[in-house]
């Protein structure tokens, strides 16, 4: 029986979902002997909280972080079998940074989680400006040396794999796309019901007010369906860019327009999924928008709800395109006026709305699902280590 160490300082909760699913789908698979020894963190730690906040709590998050992770490099150091692979949960360089120090041919296994590069989404994703500077370059020189001591680094898009080897210069055998893990029992698509007395149609936005949502789009769009009667407009999420929406409510904004800026469970995300008619994914056009696919895209196929996103997009090797209608990615507001055109086409017509709502449901039970996952895991450890 394969033996499999989870290992390392590993985020949770709900805003980091991921590796808690991925280590349920591996204890799932009675062929493996998955051994849980990681450092898991309190689910509402956020890494953001170390570049904000007072400075007394970052530098001991700080402190925590490094010395998690050394301590974690030491035990997998000292206890790795000949033959075993270790999963590091993201962050995985807060581990595999003090285990590159290890000679490679004593080195352990390490299948690392890089999800979001911590450099990419501290300094380019944030519009810092100061990618350049001192800190931004030490950051980088550390997930570098960390990702390269790593076996196998996974990501969730090829176009993330492509900016992770050109910002940290890693070998192509060594990153591979894959789907993330989410709790698809939240989720749980249901057939849509058509009521003759339902006279609105409820769009939804859940997200984190950071730039790759483009939430300029989503306003200018909520603005233009305010004028069209039948519509009701949610917009779940709190974040950077909650100044854009503060000034859109206190400039006149509709009422049809409902903002929940208060933190929400994933339970309750999935209440608001499925409470939705069409839900909305990111409108930030060009760079990282273009190279993610976002938790709530997964979370609304699962739920089989029609779905509209921006056309430039990334997905895990081999996918098809997404079951979703599509924006061309142009300026806010062409952008934003085919936002609207598209969600007036599908609430118009019954029938492109359930077909796309059916396409959801088989897209995401054949290719992002646990089923999925699972092969991909067969494939990964056959492939890199089918002698073990």
């Amino acid at each position: 029986m394969r033996r499999i160490r989870v290992a390392g300082v590993a985020m949770r909760g709900d805003g980091y979902p991921n590796a808690v699913n991925t280590v349920e789908l591996l204890k799932s698979n009675p062929e493996w002997d998955v051994h849980d020894r990681a450092d898991w963190l309190p689910p509402e730690t956020r890494l953001w909280h170390l570049m904000r906040g007072a400075v007394p709590g970052r530098i001991r998050l700080m402190l925590r972080l490094l010395a998690g992770g050394f301590i974690q490099a030491l035990r997998l150091s000292a206890s790795a079998r000949p033959g075993d692979v270790s999963y590091l949960p993201y962050p995985a360089p807060l581990t595999l940074f003090w285990l590159a120090i290890v000679p490679e041919r004593w080195r352990p296994h390490c299948i690392a989680d890089a999800y979001i590069s911590l450099w990419d989404s501290t300094f380019r994703d944030r519009a810092r400006g100061d990618t350049d500077g001192v800190v931004s370059r030490a950051v980088r020189f550390f997930e570098a040396r960390a990702l390269g001591a790593a076996s196998l680094v996974l990501v969730d898009t090829e176009a993330n794999r492509s900016q992770f080897l050109k910002d940290f210069g890693l070998s192509e055998h060594k990153v591979r796309s894959v789907p993330l893990a989410i709790d698809e029992s939240k989720f749980s698509a249901k057939e849509s019901i058509s009521l003759k007395e339902k006279k609105t149609e409820r769009v939804l936005f859940v997200g984190t007010l950071v730039p790759l949502h483009g939430i300029e789009v989503v306003l200018a769009a909520a603005a233009k369906l305010s004028k069209i009667p039948g519509y009701e407009f949610r917009l779940v999420g709190n974040g950077q860019q909650s100044g854009l929406v503060e000034k859109f409510i206190n400039e006149g904004g509709p009422e049809n327009f409902t903002w929940i800026r208060e933190w929400k469970t994933l339970r309750d995300v999935a209440s608001e999924i499925e409470a939705a008619d069409i839900c909305l994914g990111v409108f930030g056009g060009a760079g990282k928008a273009s190279r993610v696919l976002p938790y709530k895209l997964y979370y609304a196929l699962c739920a089989g709800k029609a779905m509209v996103t921006q056309s430039g997009y990334s997905l895990p090797k081999n996918l098809p395109p997404l079951a979703v209608e599509l924006v061309p990615v142009a300026s806010v507001e062409d952008m934003a006026t085919q936002l609207v055109a598209s969600i007036r086409r599908i609430s118009d017509d019954a029938d492109i709305k359930a077909s796309l709502e059916s396409w959801a449901r088989t897209y995401f039970a054949r290719h992002l699902s646990s089923r999925a996952i699972l092969a991909e895991w067969r494939d990964i450890l056959s492939r890199y280590w089918p002698s073990c």
